[in-house]
């Protein structure tokens, strides 16, 4: 039993995973024509880094001290963090706010609607 809700978690997180992969190479893919600082900003913190995974930051020169490898490996899982944000918390973010107004607008109107026809 319990083997079957581990194999089930798995399963689930591995379809998170490619949902989130290819949502990543489709924003990624946004930015292929742009010059080379944007496309680094596009992966590094705009969305077009996988999320739900660890990347791998390859070392560039001769032996790490102590202090580099742990910038590198917090690096690994920062940037999958930082390119959730414009993926799914400011489009959720957005969606909230966009109510939020719409409701405060449907107020003020319904204000101004009530004062006209009914003056004080």
């Amino acid at each position: 039993m319990r083997q079957q809700i581990m194999n089930g978690l798995r399963k689930a997180g591995d379809g998170i995973r490619n949902i989130d992969s290819a949502y990543s190479a489709k924003i990624g893919n946004m930015y292929k024509d742009a010059n080379p600082a944007v496309q680094t900003a596009a992966y590094t913190v705009g969305g077009a880094t996988p999320s739900f995974q660890k990347i791998d930051i390859d070392r560039v020169y001769g032996p790490e001290t102590m202090p580099q490898r742990v910038g590198r490996e917090a690096m690994e899982y920062a940037i999958p963090i930082a390119n959730a944000v414009p993926k799914y918390v400011l489009p959720a973010a957005g969606v909230t706010l966009a109510g939020s107004a719409l409701i405060d607008l449907a107020n003020q109107i319904g204000q101004q609607t009530q004062s006209t026809v009914m003056p004080e």
